[in-house]
């Protein structure tokens, strides 16, 4: 069997907003596999930061292999990516359908903080939620900025993805 006929036949591509940032491929898990744990219980999101990263896990979704397993292949691979600032980046929907994204890369002074911070961060760089509505972006946005602080608010970046449909 091979994931992408099973476990993610149903995905999308979300493009970065700004060449810095990664695409995401969000896999809509089949409801049989799907539930608390994922976002919105049922999306995968995969981050690729590179093109060949992009045709890295297309090929690993296409290898056959005795059973199903989770599509993690690169969980927790390091991120190339380094920000100095908090970045959020919101990901319109490429298609009818499916969710907003959230995607949030944290400086290292943050993601050290945590105590396992493969675990509580994809990549040991992101977190990344999904939305049925812009207004619940928003209104999440509003809250993580609330949460941070006066200080860790002023080194913030907020990236909007533009088109998709709202």
């Amino acid at each position: 069997m091979r994931l992408i006929d099973e476990l993610a036949a149903r995905r999308v591509y979300y493009r970065r907003p700004l060449p810095t940032l990664p695409d995401i491929l969000l896999i809509d898990i089949p409801p049989r596999f799907a539930g608390e744990g994922l976002a919105l219980d049922r999306y995968y999101p995969v981050i690729l930061e590179t093109v060949a990263e992009a045709h890295e896990f297309e090929a690993y979704l296409l290898e056959r292999r005795a059973s199903l397993v989770p599509p993690s292949l690169l969980d927790r691979r390091p991120s190339a990516l380094r920000v100095e600032e908090i970045v959020f980046a919101r990901y319109a929907p490429p298609a009818p359908d499916w969710p907003w994204l959230q995607l949030c890369c944290w400086p290292q002074a943050y993601t050290l903080m945590v105590p396992s911070p493969n675990d509580d961060f994809a990549r040991g760089a992101y977190t990344i939620e999904a939305f049925t509505s812009v207004g619940q972006v928003d209104a999440a946005e509003r809250i993580l900025l609330a949460t941070l602080g006066p200080h860790e608010a002023r080194h913030v970046k907020a990236l909007h993805s533009f088109g998709g449909n709202a």
